[in-house]
């Protein structure tokens, strides 16, 4: 008890950090002509960039997101909450079928889902198959979302080698072109797609970041 109130703590500590941020940061968000922001999707980002599902999706109506039962989940369930987004807890491992059929479940209700796809504790960039069972069986299209920072510090420490947008800089969010996961597809084979699409999405947003310097 006394540690998830600890780590409530801290997560309402984060949350007054990302205010603090979305008030001195210039985020620039790029978007397919194919994206709809006025319907749902389930969108997919990596770990370490977690803070622009604060920043940068705030254009979207109902929001759900996983939190693992952790310190970790704990942490970032707060200031995900008080941005308005609604948390089921759970693993965003495939076998976990009770987090994700109720994840479903609010999908097809209209909710936009959007949970790190290599989360809660890595390995860093290896996608899990969670985000993408959950396109595949509501049959609700997926978004990569690619990010890049002017200013960042690092966590070396973090198992996902975190990052944390500095202070007056910019930030840029690219938003993929939203695809469907066919009902008889490899989630194996599509893991390995949309961590191409990722990359290459981040490699992008450095790119944008890199060019208007």
């Amino acid at each position: 008890m006394w540690e998830n109130r600890k780590y409530r703590f801290y997560g309402n500590l984060v949350y007054y950090l990302v205010k603090f941020l979305e008030k001195t940061m210039k985020i620039e968000q790029i978007f397919p002509k194919e994206f709809d922001k006025n319907r749902n999707y389930v969108m997919a980002i990596w770990h370490n960039k977690v803070v622009m599902t604060l920043l940068g999706t705030g254009f979207l109506k109902r929001k759900v997101a996983l939190a693992s039962p952790t310190k970790d989940g704990e942490l970032i369930s707060v200031p995900l909450e008080r941005y308005g987004t609604e948390m089921v807890r759970g693993s965003s491992d495939k076998n976990a079928t009770k987090s994700l059929l109720k994840l479903i479940k609010k999908v097809k209700e209209g909710c936009t889902v959007g949970t790190p796809v290599d989360g809660p504790k890595g390995p860093r960039y290896v996608v899990k198959s969670g985000m993408l069972y959950i396109a595949q069986k509501s049959n609700i299209p997926l978004v990569p979302i690619g990010v890049a920072y002017e200013k960042k510090w690092i966590f070396e420490k973090a198992w996902d080698k975190f990052e944390l947008p500095k202070p007056f800089s910019r930030a840029v969010v690219i938003f993929g072109e939203p695809y469907f996961i066919e009902k008889n597809a490899d989630l194996l084979d599509e893991a390995l797609l949309l961590k191409e699409k990722l990359d290459n999405l981040d490699r992008k947003a450095e790119l944008q970041i890199k060019n208007k310097k």
